[in-house]
């Protein structure tokens, strides 16, 4: 089988010194290049499942195969779509040797396996490109430390670390830093390098090559096909901040890692038991680790929360009618629902002041859209402070009392205003008071805890606890 992917390979490579040569029948050569690199993917998978103790081959299974030349990517998969599609442009991937290119088949799973997608929209939503490079590199270096590790502890032959790989070390001479240790997990790279400036910017981007000088598209815009008469180039000129990988994975996390879920179970129910058995422990745990129950935060909750208080509407001349936008005789509607939040806070030393910063920040970005009263209220022993806050810029930066911990001050101060009987009160704390509160008379109750729920003291806390 080796010789049949080796011959594969050694036909595209021999194809690729034609398109560089500009060869006057390159379209003609595209599609010999594409086939090739079909065949080839096909060869390699079944040599991956050919490994009995590796998951890369059932993963790869489960995926169908794209040749774009025009990205500027050597791979990718796109979760976005079924069955997932792993994406390539065979002019970059396959300048590399059959055993670099099983690498970077190898890492592309497992940026999927690692479920690094959804990650990265987690960290990253605005889709900075700051961040985004620096992720993909924090990523890429915890990755291939531990592919180099499996290559070194088991012997493998069949695979070789590419020269332009991120690791560890590479992170370490990039951004000059002191100390770094290997075999990490991803968030550990990115907080080192997160607020530092790349001292090398040739090292780690300017490390793949990109095939054509009019980035896939004619002078009118349109995407170019290998039937289009182009200009192919590969030359030292055309080194740019390139990418190795391009994900698709949408802008939803949990859809992200929805689909990286459908795409690992699918590759563990192709496995019987003995195969299943000699799959490595991380792999294993991280099937368990996609497939646990999710964590419900408190930001969601409260969005949820949120979701369920209609908006009432009032007539309003300043706005156009939304029905008959024409009609200037007709009024139109705004929201008149006022959302009341109050927001009572632990303030005998659990909850520190960055963290009520944090807090704030994030209930002010749910309630953006919405119009909303928010009183906050501290409290340790006794209510020590109440205001009203409209903005994150009214908050107060240092917290009053820092004594011991009673729940019912807050209840008492709440159940005593008529005015805040449809109101949604959130209560941040680290779960050590009272046993027993009245009831509070609000709306809603979300007790949110630093640390364990099961630190909460009450034994009816009239509402639901949910950790920080």
């Amino acid at each position: 089988m080796r010789n049949d992917i080796n011959a594969t390979l050694y036909r595209i490579k021999e194809n690729i010194m034609a398109v560089e040569n500009r060869d006057k029948n390159t379209p003609v050569i595209l599609r010999e290049i594409e086939t090739g690199f079909f065949d080839l993917m096909e060869l390699i998978k079944l040599f991956l499942i050919s490994k009995r103790d590796s998951y890369y081959g059932y993963i790869y299974m489960n995926m169908t195969f794209q040749v774009n030349f025009f990205v500027p990517c050597i791979a990718g998969i796109q979760l976005n779509t079924f069955p997932a599609v792993f994406e390539s442009n065979p002019l970059l991937l396959c300048q590399f040797s059959l055993k670099e290119i099983i690498y970077i088949v190898c890492h592309e799973i497992d940026h999927i396996v690692l479920n690094h997608p959804a990650e990265g929209v987690k960290i990253n939503p605005e889709h900075d490109p700051v961040i985004h490079e620096k992720l993909n590199l924090a990523m890429d270096a915890s990755i291939n430390d531990r592919l180099d590790y499996e290559i070194a502890e088991h012997k493998l032959a069949y695979i070789s670390t590419p020269d332009c790989g991120i690791n560890s070390n590479v992170l370490k001479e990039m951004f000059n830093l002191k100390k770094v240790r290997a075999l990490e997990h991803f968030i550990y790279y990115y907080n080192l390098i997160k607020d530092t400036k790349d001292n090398n910017p040739q090292n780690g981007q300017d490390r793949i090559i990109s095939p054509f000088d009019n980035s896939g598209e004619n002078a009118d815009g349109k995407l170019l096909t290998p039937d289009d008469q182009m200009e192919p180039v590969i030359t030292a000129q055309n080194y740019g901040k390139m990418q190795d990988h391009n994900w698709q994975a949408g802008d939803d996390a949990e859809d992200a890692t929805a689909a990286v879920r459908e795409l690992v179970n699918a590759a563990v129910d192709m496995m019987n038991d003995e195969v299943r058995s000699l799959m490595p422990a991380s792999f294993m745990e991280q099937v368990n680790l996609i497939n646990a129950p999710p964590v419900i935060t408190w930001q969601k909750l409260l969005k949820k929360y949120v979701g369920t208080i209609s908006a009432a509407n009032k007539k309003t001349r300043t706005k156009l009618n939304r029905r008959q936008p024409e009609r200037f005789d007709l009024p139109g509607r705004i929201d008149d629902k006022v959302l009341k939040i109050v927001v009572a806070i632990d303030t005998s030393a659990s909850v520190t002041d960055k963290e009520i910063s944090n807090i704030f920040n994030e209930i002010f970005a749910i309630l953006a859209k919405r119009k909303h009263d928010i009183t906050v209220i501290e409290c340790d022993a006794k209510v020590q402070r109440v205001y009203k806050a409209r903005t994150v810029r009214d908050i107060q930066a240092k917290v009053k009392g820092r004594g011991g911990t009673l729940f019912t001050p807050v209840i008492e101060h709440i159940n005593n205003e008529q005015y805040y009987r449809d109101a949604l009160l959130i209560y941040f704390t680290d779960g050590y008071g009272e046993s027993k509160i009245p009831r509070p008379r609000t709306y809603r109750n979300l007790w949110v805890i630093i640390g364990d729920t099961e630190r909460l003291s009450l034994k009816e806390p009239y509402g639901v606890k949910i950790a920080l």
